[in-house]
């Protein structure tokens, strides 16, 4: 059963006869040889519904259902999965199997149970009392809200707007003040030892690599044409219309090439990042684009941008950029659990996964000015450079290498940040005048960087004494 590896909810589309009826609540474990999956049967409506809550729901729609004498069959094509079980209504229970793409059979049986109680089907199944973050062997400083001058009320009323769905699909908070982790929160079924895809918050790991290279003379400025470093690309990157396309513009995503990333979903086909997922080399494609003319700036989100920077990191380094990042970053700053993209069909790694105390890690190190356990890893002159606005894609965020800027509101005044971004709502978010860093990690599909993310910091700034 190798490929149901994702949470999934199967909505089930089907005819349930009017005589027969199966009403209630169920829960059964699936068990394959290196996970369990949590299935739960909500059948109170006219068709049954079915959910994984291994982890979290999310909807997925069976091709085949059908519930008659007490039988019950559903199947999922994409999988090539199917259940058969019956109704035993003396011990209300369902009994079956589980059978899977290899026409492996597993023993799947659901007991009636309260979905109140069920975890990854609500982001909590007990109520919120706080805790202060227990230490750990990573070398991040625990306190409580109140050593670090935070109202506990305001924390309260954080974590409970969570689990009551004001604030949707979080997986993970944590905040830091001083240095010190005072809030870390996990919900549904995810935990200190969860790795999460942070997708395009990657892009600011790549920030720090440059500016590493560029503080170890592997490259001499951002100002240096992208001609210098493209060897591979030697014709596309030094012809006339992209002679002079600077690693500060591929930074600042002012690059002058036409992109829509950001203006459809990713499932979009007019969205240029599918577009080009068609081609066989991804980076051809973008280079051969025909540029647009503006006398101003223009912004255009790009993730190849990052894909780019990476081979020129590679080429400028002579390091593979796995080697670089787990040198350079990874191993300086404690990280030991991570996944890291195989590299692309252009040799560049493309996203990476982390745990979200690692993620702090990182806001930490921007934090404080590129130290980390007495080691300067990136220079400060870098992190203010890199982290300072450069362009403004819109009225309220700004943009400089490969990292969003934002004002918050804080009792009628702002308070400016900075912060990694990636798709589903993985944040780094660093308040450098508050001392505060907040990590979060999600499920949000959306293309908008801001999205609940700011009445998140905005209530925490509003707890600060």
């Amino acid at each position: 059963m190798n490929r149901l590896i994702l949470p999934l909810f199967f909505l089930l589309s089907g005819c349930v006869p009017k005589s027969v009826k199966l009403s209630g609540h169920f829960l059964g474990q699936l068990q394959f040889p290196t996970i369990t999956y949590h299935i739960y049967i909500d059948a109170q409506g006219e068709t049954p519904i079915v959910i994984n809550t291994t982890f979290k729901a999310e909807p997925l729609q069976l091709d085949t259902i059908w519930f008659r004498d007490d039988s019950l069959y559903f199947q999922l094509d994409e999988f090539y999965s199917a259940y058969r079980g019956y109704y035993d209504r003396d011990s209300k229970r369902i009994v079956g199997q589980w059978i899977d793409e290899d026409s492996v059979v597993y023993p799947l049986d659901f007991l009636e149970t309260d979905p109140d109680t069920i975890s990854g089907l609500h982001p909590r199944t007990h109520p919120y009392v706080y805790t202060q973050p227990v230490p750990g062997e990573d070398k991040i400083r625990t306190a409580t809200v109140g050593e670090q001058n935070f109202a506990q009320p305001s924390v309260d009323s954080l974590i409970n707007n969570v689990i009551n769905g004001r604030y949707s699909n979080i997986h993970s908070l944590l905040i830091a003040r001083n240095n010190c982790l005072i809030v870390e929160e996990y919900f549904y079924r995810f935990g200190a030892e969860s790795i999460y895809n942070i997708q395009s918050a990657t892009k600011s790991f790549v920030s720090a690599l440059t500016g590493i290279a560029i503080d170890k003379g592997n490259i001499k400025s951002v100002h240096d044409p992208l001609c210098l470093y493209l060897d591979e690309y030697k014709q596309l990157a030094c012809n006339e219309q992209n002679k002079n396309i600077s690693i500060q513009q591929l930074l600042t995503m002012n690059t002058g090439i036409p992109w829509n990333e950001q203006q459809f979903d990713y499932g979009d086909e007019r969205n240029s990042l599918s577009i080009a997922a068609n081609e066989r080399d991804q980076l051809t494609y973008l280079l051969g684009l025909t540029h647009v003319k503006s006398e101003s700036p223009n912004f255009s989100y790009n993730s190849l941008n990052h894909i780019l920077m990476n081979v020129i990191l590679r080429n400028a380094t002579h390091l593979e950029n796995k080697q670089e990042l787990t040198e350079r970053l990874f191993k300086p700053l404690g990280i030991e659990k991570s996944y890291i993209d195989d590299p692309t069909p252009m040799g560049a790694i493309g996203d990476i996964g982390l745990r979200s105390r690692d993620m702090l890690k990182f806001g930490l190190l921007y934090l404080n000015n590129g130290m980390w356990n007495n080691q300067q890893i990136v220079s400060a002159e870098w992190i203010e450079e890199s982290t300072t606005a450069k362009i403004k894609p819109n009225t309220t965020l700004g943009y400089s290498y490969f990292w969003w800027t934002r004002d918050f509101n804080r009792h009628g005044k702002p308070i400016s940040s900075y912060f990694a971004w990636g798709y589903g709502g993985q944040y780094i978010i660093v308040i450098p005048e508050m001392k505060i860093v907040v990590v979060l990690s999600g499920s949000n599909w959306s293309t908008n960087p801001e999205g609940q993310m700011v009445d998140i910091v905005e209530e925490i700034l509003a707890g600060v004494m």
